[in-house]
């Protein structure tokens, strides 16, 4: 501590022994070593993220979404016109075995569905393969349609326009509602409202052009066109459809990247939050098996899947059945859409707000009533039927825009487990939608005697009472379910 002149030259000779040449080198040094800790964080905390719920690239990512789901779910809504199809002109001009082609259906629906949660198992784990996957599968989505036209027996269009593209389209699909868990948080009913409205969209617009090339062209060169337009459209898409959060650093198992990056968790806290996916799985798990109220819901989950998805199968061939023509039949498959398109948006919007429950059972309960008496008591001729049609599409068509707020009332903000949970109520739905086909198939083996002719229990000889039956009891159930959970809640 002596004058202040001195301690520059009595610091370094009391601190070290050598001589004062000494001095030079550590500030040589500490400025040499200055640069590494200043380079070193050019692992930075991370570029600002782009803001969630709104702004030009949320809408972006939203509009990419929207495309996806309507082109991977557009066909399997339609496919009623190919089973209408293949049933009167059969497969490449060989006849066809009707047992099989209602299958074809549900499966490329249905097996989308089910594979929801071992897509969940793989990526969660690791978030760098998501891209990739859903690049890999709008290609097989293509070459499955491509493979189809070459069919020649039912069985062929099972393993191709039915189990391959279901392959390609889950491979897409849940990888982009992954990343719709990071872009969405507030307006997240909203959001799964206008993705899940693609599907309708898809469905309200593909019937009247594949009516018009399946009646021109036929199904082989119908199917090349889709597989042309399905590659094209999913291209355009994939540019917008991309993460909102930092992927981790390393492309390593995250098993070993979760132990590695524990301890800079402070200011890494953000991009850490879409790979934690070790502990959300176990908690997933427990909750499943114990919550009861969301066993409830996967009942009632069940029973509109196999209501909704049985009416869609057939109510071309239904159409065709009581004289409509392949256009009108056509029409009455778009009019279930173009009223699913409203009803998503608006269910995911009221779900934001509402109980979830009591918006399940309003629903189901007008879509029971809409299938026993507006389809089986007085639809035989074009005009009721569009009324049917429309009333089916707004009361069954939004029930998928409920999962969000289902999962958002078990786990909030954690991507993995939404995903994971998401991916369990598109299984459950699509044993609905793969269990539909068998079923239906022996109904239809089994007319319904004694009804009168004049209403949809009758017409054809009895030959869909059965299907009307199964449709407006299943959506009961569902109601019913429903009104059990909004008393729990």
């Amino acid at each position: 501590m002596g004058p202040p002149a001195t301690p520059t030259d009595d610091a370094p000779a009391s601190r070290d022994p050598p001589s004062p040449p000494l001095a030079s080198p550590p500030r040589t040094r500490s400025s040499t070593h200055s640069y590494p800790p200043r380079s070193a964080p050019v692992e930075r905390p991370v570029p600002p993220l782009e803001p969630p719920d709104r702004g030009k690239a949320a809408y972006l990512f939203l509009l990419g979404a929207f495309s996806i789901e309507t082109v991977v779910w557009g066909l399997p809504s339609s496919y009623g016109l190919f089973l209408e199809y293949y049933q009167r002109e059969g497969v490449n001009g060989h006849a066809a075995s009707s047992s099989l082609l209602p299958l074809v259906g549900t499966v490329s629906s249905g097996a989308i569905y089910l594979l929801g949660p071992p897509i969940s198992f793989l990526l969660n784990p690791r978030p760098r393969w998501r891209l990739n996957i859903i690049r890999a599968g709008a290609l097989i989505c293509s070459l499955s349609l491509l493979l189809s036209s070459f069919a020649t027996a039912p069985w062929q269009l099972l393993l191709t326009q039915g189990l391959l593209y279901s392959i390609g389209g889950a491979m897409a699909y849940y990888s982009t509602f992954y990343y719709l868990q990071e872009w969405y948080v507030e307006r997240r009913g909203f959001a799964n409202g206008v993705c899940f409205a693609g599907t309708a969209a898809g469905g309200l617009v593909l019937p009247f052009i594949l009516q018009a090339l399946l009646e021109k062209y036929g199904a082989a060169t119908t199917l090349q066109a889709l597989s042309v337009s399905t590659f094209v459209l999913l291209g355009a898409a994939l540019p917008l459809v991309r993460p909102r959060l930092p992927l981790p650093p390393k492309s390593a198992d995250m098993r070993h990247e979760k132990k590695e990056e524990d301890p800079p968790r402070e200011d890494r806290a953000v991009v850490d939050e879409p790979s934690r996916p070790q502990q959300p799985e176990k908690v997933t798990a427990k909750r499943l098996f114990k919550n009861i109220k969301l066993w409830v819901f996967l009942a009632a989950n069940i029973g509109q899947a196999f209501g909704y998805f049985v009416t869609l199968l057939y109510l071309p061939t239904y159409a065709s059945a009581v004289g409509l023509s392949g256009a009108e039949g056509s029409a009455l498959l778009a009019s279930v859409n173009g009223a699913c398109v409203l009803s998503r948006v608006a269910m995911g919007v009221l779900s934001d707000k509402h109980s979830p429950h009591r918006l399940g059972f309003g629903t189901m309960l007008a879509s029971s009533v809409a299938v026993l008496i507006l389809w089986g008591v007085a639809s035989t001729s074009l005009p009721p039927l569009l009324v049917f049609s429309i009333v089916l599409g707004l009361a069954a068509g939004g029930w998928t825009s409920l999962y969000s707020s289902i999962i958002n009332s078990v786990v909030r903000d954690d991507p993995a487990l939404a995903s994971h949970l998401f991916s369990t109520l598109s299984f459950t739905r699509g044993l609905g939608a793969l269990l539909v086909a068998p079923i239906s198939t022996a109904l239809i083996a089994h007319p319904l005697h004694g009804a009168s002719a004049h209403t949809a229990y009758g017409a054809a000889g009895g030959k869909y009472g059965g299907v009307v039956l199964f449709a407006g009891l299943a959506m009961g159930v569902a109601a019913g379910c429903e009104a059990v959970e909004a008393l729990l809640h």
